[in-house]
């Protein structure tokens, strides 16, 4: 049910419910050429000049340091994908790809350091172009903000999500962090006064949680599908990731409560950037298919990438 104000559910209390058995084919997918570098993060596939490609993050296991760099698939093995060191190579962490005015659209988070290489801030980077040859910077958000995601929208107008989280949030609303829907007229409105100013919507996660979107969708009922994830630390401060689906009417600002969709045991074991972090889910979106399903990709642990066939989350939504 749509509504202007959610009793947001917690974690604990929506993991009591999940049934994983709607997940099936997880599975770990490898990136080649890369190194010792770890490759995670990524976008979702996308077509680019006739050819599919996936934007991931690169980077060393002890490092936050990354690169965005683009892979196709091999031909040898559908779960393999290789470096397309013929393309660009941006200075981003968390990759995504959409569409605006039949212009690619590649955003990522940028860090912020000191004379000493010291990390003191971040934004999100847009990029723009015809394809991935041809990428050039317009926008950047406010400073300290990930998971700002765009969505051209039938309608012409631009559906923009904001994702503000820290003290001042936590002064102002009691809450560690939330999600903000605007809608704007074009691309030349992506600027961080705007982002700042999105409503935020009440409350899509508890006091002690916070999350983002990840990818945007237009439904056949005019509702805004959203993949993303939400989070919270333990008493042990080891963080706890996992990806989530609701809707949002663009028109009147109500959506849905949020729902589970995927965890990290959902997939085969693998390591973790570092032990705080082996719960981590960081969901990419997914692709929709004919069947009722979907195929979902997402980030593991902060350093491998999985992709599993789920239930369509959206269906659901559809019937609004």
């Amino acid at each position: 049910m749509l509504k202007k104000k959610i009793n947001p559910e917690s974690c604990q209390t929506q993991l009591v419910n999940f049934n994983s058995q709607h997940v099936q084919d997880a599975e770990i997918l490898e990136f080649r050429g890369t190194g010792s570098r770890d490759v995670y993060n990524p976008s979702i596939p996308f077509e680019n000049q006739k050819e599919t490609l996936i934007a991931g993050r690169v980077e060393e296991r002890d490092s936050e340091f990354s690169q965005v760099k683009f892979f196709s698939p091999s031909s040898e093995k559908e779960t393999v994908w290789r470096i397309r060191k013929d393309l660009p190579s941006f200075e981003l962490q968390d990759p995504f790809v959409t569409r605006v005015n039949n212009q690619l659209v590649l955003g990522g988070v940028k860090l912020i350091t000191s004379k000493s290489g010291e990390i003191e801030s971040w934004v999100t980077e847009f990029y723009r172009g015809p394809s991935v040859e041809e990428l050039t910077y317009f926008a950047r958000g406010p400073e300290h903000m990930k998971d700002i995601r765009i969505l051209e929208l039938k309608s012409g107008k631009i559906a923009l999500f904001s994702r503000p989280q820290g003290q001042k949030m936590l002064e102002k609303y009691g809450r560690i962090a939330g999600i903000g829907f605007t809608l704007i007229d074009g691309l030349d409105e992506l600027k961080p006064k705007i982002i700042n100013r999105a409503p935020l919507l009440e409350y899509p996660f508890t006091s002690e949680e916070w999350g983002g979107c990840n990818n945007l969708y237009e439904l056949e009922n005019g509702l805004i599908g959203i993949i993303g994830h939400k989070a919270y630390y333990d008493k042990e401060q080891n963080k706890h990731y996992y990806g989530i689906a609701f809707a949002l009417d663009p028109e009147t600002g109500k959506f849905t409560q949020n729902k589970i969709i995927i965890t990290r045991d959902c997939f085969p074991e693998g390591p973790a950037k570092s032990p705080e972090l082996e719960d981590i889910i960081f969901t990419s979106g997914i692709i929709r298919k004919q069947d009722n399903k979907a195929v979902l990709y997402t980030g593991l642990s902060d350093c491998q990438v999985g992709r599993a066939v789920i239930t369509d989350p959206f269906l659901e939504y559809e019937k609004l």
